[in-house]
């Protein structure tokens, strides 16, 4: 079942996430993460994109949650979406995540796009069975290998 939480402001399917996974999922990437950003690991917490506004998680000097440059351009703009915004193709918030992504394969533009049209549960759909793992089947992020079974993705 899709959750349509998973639909990030910006394109990213939220499922995709490594702060979301480790929340949902792994004790072991959740440290990883933790280590990696100078935090607690209580304080990787993301439920999705869509909930950051109402149950925002504020870790300093982080990029996530309520942190995000997206969400905070799209609160100040009254936005709910890239998309929605004029300029979002020239925003250099907007294309440092979207190169980022696109090295994995994922095109913010065409997501968004989709999204607009009102292909939201197809998307979805589509991007849950892309994001399990070959070997073990389970849901996976952007990590480099399964938080489940530890098998390298090629990404």
């Amino acid at each position: 079942m899709v959750s349509y939480a998973l639909v990030g402001r910006c394109g990213l399917y939220c499922g995709s996430c490594m702060i979301y996974r480790a929340y949902k999922e792994s004790g072991k990437l959740r440290k990883l993460i933790a280590e990696r950003a100078n935090c607690r690991p209580e304080d990787i917490r993301c439920e999705g994109c869509q909930t950051v506004l109402t149950e925002g998680w504020d870790v300093e000097g982080q990029q996530w949650g309520k942190n995000c440059k997206i969400v905070r351009c799209l609160e100040a703009k009254g936005l709910k979406f890239c998309y929605e915004c004029g300029t979002f193709t020239d925003c250099d918030k907007f294309r440092e995540i979207y190169d980022s992504e696109l090295r994995h394969g994922e095109n913010l533009i065409e997501n968004l796009k989709r999204i607009k049209v009102g292909e939201v549960k197809e998307w979805l759909e589509e991007e849950e069975k892309k994001w399990v793992c070959q070997k073990c089947g389970n849901p996976i992020s952007d990590y480099e290998e399964c938080h489940w079974c530890g098998a390298k993705l090629r990404r």
